[in-house]
């Protein structure tokens, strides 16, 4: 049998996608002019921001930074945002593949025309099968570049849950460890109020005060008591969501020495009146959720590349190379078919479908306007966030100040009232009232701490910091991999 030259009919095929490579329809993406402003809202301190910034150099307690380090360690949902970035992974690979040949085995039966004497006739073939839909348009390039956009997409919604898992865990760390000051002021009072209270009674025992005081001690006393259980019941539902953050069932959490009421204190006292907020335009590299706004903008423009390129004529390659025959037993045997050789082209243009290839152009190019306005919003919202927590953080120094000031004037106006009393110049109520005050005003101080603590975390966090480029896939990588 006589082979037919395929080269020269093959040789302009296979160049046809190189030299309408640059054909691809759609454009290209550019990145949008958000126009940020030069500077944040608010911000007044030079030098590097401090979203830059490892968030270890942030944390500095060494029981904290161990708790954040297992919070990322053990996170499901971080866990799941990686296996997120796995299925993108594949899905850049499934859509560049649209651009390769595929190759198949095959062994087929077709009708032929009845031979006289023939009940029924087929005819059966044997072979390796090629088919190549050649990207005359940039159809699977515009796919391909839209799946490598949602992968990037995907990672850097990983780095936001990172940048979350980092400011709640040092956000409930500190709230815990303001409980925990709470609970030992608290007591501290309570040990405070019973003595006066045992004071009292001896005192009304013999005359010198009257059983109405009496009945006010032991309410100020019970009242102070009370709070005792809501603190211990905030503390455990703290360490509860610690773990869970941590992917550990419920169980106590450590703070640390370092992490007392002085200790907080003196730390939050020593902080800068400014953070260092660095340029809005870093945002769009710093923040994820920036990035992964823009990377959906890009998979939404290479979209309607997509889209368009449905509009235009499709050319494919198909080619089989096998034998054929009219009996199967007989298709490899030597004399019993012929040889099969076939390699053509197939092309089609679409002239009808109702209106769905359109449509199909215009929800993409819809979607991309979204994706835009999205971006944009997040952009903006970015910007607010920023400006937010610097406020806050420059109120909290001020509110910082205040309330130690509050505190030593409380201190010392018990002091006084327990001498004007001893001295009998005052009644016990007003030796009451001084003692409620000061608890009120340390409760009030604990609180100024923690807000000046979650203000530097909510800086740290709408600046994009907590998130690095290798801390998260190593252990999950290694995992999926035992599997």
């Amino acid at each position: 049998m006589k082979r037919a030259a395929i080269g020269p009919v093959l040789a302009p095929l296979l160049l046809a996608p190189l030299l309408l490579a640059a054909c691809a329809v759609g454009d290209d993406y550019a990145r949008p002019d958000l126009a940020l402003p030069g500077s944040f809202r608010g911000a007044s301190a030079d030098g590097a921001a401090l979203g830059a910034r490892d968030w270890r150099s942030v944390f500095t307690d060494p029981s904290q930074q161990a708790w954040i380090e297992a919070t990322l360690a053990g996170n499901l949902d971080l866990r799941a945002a990686e296996a997120r970035v796995r299925e993108a992974q594949a899905g850049v690979v499934a859509a560049r593949s649209g651009a390769l040949p595929s190759l198949a085995l095959g062994l087929t039966s077709s009708p032929t025309a009845r031979r006289p004497g023939d009940s029924m006739t087929a005819s059966s073939l044997a072979a390796g099968l090629l088919s190549w839909e050649v990207d005359l348009w940039g159809r699977v390039a515009r796919g391909t570049e839209a799946a490598r956009a949602d992968l990037e997409g995907r990672r850097a919604a990983r780095d936001g849950a990172q940048v979350s898992l980092v400011a709640q865990a040092a956000s409930r760390w500190h709230e815990l460890a303001a409980l925990r000051s709470l609970l030992a002021i608290t007591e501290r009072n309570v040990q405070l109020q019973a003595d006066s209270l045992r004071l009292m009674r001896r005192r009304n025992q013999a005359g010198i005060v009257s059983g109405a005081e009496v009945r006010q001690a032991e309410g100020q006393l019970a009242s102070t008591q009370a709070r005792v259980p809501e603190l211990r019941r905030q503390m455990a539902a703290t360490e509860n969501a610690l773990s869970l953050l941590a992917g550990r069932a419920p169980a106590a959490v450590a703070t640390g020495p370092g992490s007392t009421l002085e200790a907080a204190a003196d730390a939050a006292r020593l902080l800068p009146p400014a953070l260092p907020a660095g340029l809005p335009a870093a945002l769009i590299e710093r923040r994820p959720d920036l990035r992964e706004a823009e990377q959906r903008l890009v998979a939404a423009n290479a979209r309607v590349g997509e889209a368009k390129a449905l509009l235009l004529p499709s050319l494919s390659l198909t080619g089989a190379v096998g034998r054929i025959g009219f009996e199967l037993e007989r298709l490899f045997s030597s004399g019993g078919a012929s040889e099969v050789v076939s390699l053509g082209p197939n092309v089609t243009q679409t002239l009808y479908a109702g209106g769905a290839l359109r449509a199909n152009r215009d929800a993409a190019l819809a979607r991309l306007d979204q994706a835009l306005l999205a971006y944009r919003g997040t952009a903006l919202n970015a910007l607010r966030e920023v400006a937010d927590a610097l406020k806050a953080y420059e109120e909290s120094g001020v509110a910082l100040e205040r309330q130690a000031e509050r505190v030593t004037a409380q201190r010392a106006a018990l002091r006084l009232a327990d001498r004007r009393f001893a001295a009998g110049v005052v009644s016990f109520i007003e030796v009451l009232d001084a003692q409620r005050q000061l608890l009120a005003a340390e409760t009030d101080h604990v609180s100024a701490v923690l807000t000046r603590q979650q203000s530097v975390v909510q800086v740290y966090r709408a600046l994009g910091g907590g998130w690095t480029e290798v801390a998260v896939s190593t252990g999950v990588a290694e995992s999926a991999a035992g599997r």
